[in-house]
């Protein structure tokens, strides 16, 4: 019975939190123990002003280098980075970025990074600073915050979350291919593929990244259930792009079977 419940435990910690948060839910939250508030914009932005109590969470540090917006870092550093920003086992992690493109890809890269290593209590403020500054202009500081204790969280790296082109070719007839390039033609790639879905991360989001209507992303979602016997394969021109329709789809649409193929653009 003790195993059980721990199980069940365990189960409500890795889903109990929703793929976006409103700045109203994240306000109530504040003086929650278990928040972990990461801001992603660069360290400068970030000491001119951020979200009262946000720690800065250096995105180069989850990448494998600092110079390349490549694919996510050695699970070495990121377990670092885990004890670094103070996050443990039931903590609720809530990512935000600024209002430029970068940023907003910069969240939805590292809550990929973070699941992709076995932890799942990540939560995305929808809108990010601009929306929270617009209702709570008085709740936002310069002065930079840290973890008050190192985290204990300990990683899982999953390997599965992302694929190569091998896998495409041995799956074939398996996948359905959510193509997010507006720059690459990916019929050169998946020719043997006959379900591919065109949809840019920006077809997610209003300019402001609020969420688009429940219609719009319903209607993205439908596509999908008609395949859900297929595995689903997400790609773009980086893995930042593609981060953001995987987190979508996997986080807010609980699509399970979702994976980025990164083999093209992280060799």
């Amino acid at each position: 019975m003790k195993h059980i419940f721990i199980l069940l435990l365990l189960t409500f910690y890795s889903y109990a939190y929703d793929a976006f948060i409103s700045p109203e839910e994240l306000k109530n939250s504040l003086k929650d123990e278990k928040l972990v508030l990461l801001d992603v914009s660069s360290l400068a932005m970030y000491e001119k002003s951020h979200i009262a109590g946000a720690l800065h969470a250096d995105i180069s540090k989850f990448t494998k280098s600092n110079y390349a917006r490549l694919a996510s870092a050695q699970s070495k550093n990121v377990q670092n980075q885990f004890k670094k920003l103070g996050i443990n086992r039931d903590s609720h992690v809530v990512i935000y970025s600024r209002s430029s493109d970068e940023d907003f890809l910069n969240s939805t890269f590292l809550a990929f990074t973070m699941i992709e290593h076995g932890f799942e209590n990540i939560s995305i403020l929808e809108g990010g600073y601009m929306a929270w500054v617009f209702k709570y202009h008085t709740l936002v500081s310069s002065k930079k915050s840290s973890a008050k204790k190192k985290g204990t969280y300990k990683i899982k790296y999953n390997p599965t979350f992302s694929v190569g082109l091998e896998y495409i070719k041995t799956q074939q007839q398996n996948i359905v291919v959510v193509d997010g390039s507006d720059k690459v033609d990916s019929s050169k790639i998946f020719t043997d593929i006959s379900y591919i879905i065109d949809r840019s991360y920006k077809d997610n989001f209003f300019d402001d990244f609020t969420l688009r209507s429940d219609d719009n992303l319903e209607s993205f979602r439908s596509k999908l259930d008609l395949f859900n016997n297929k595995k689903i394969i997400v790609y773009d021109e980086n893995i930042f792009k593609a981060s953001t329709n995987w987190y979508i789809l996997y986080k807010k649409f609980n699509f399970k079977n979702v994976k980025i193929l990164t083999a093209l653009k992280d060799k």
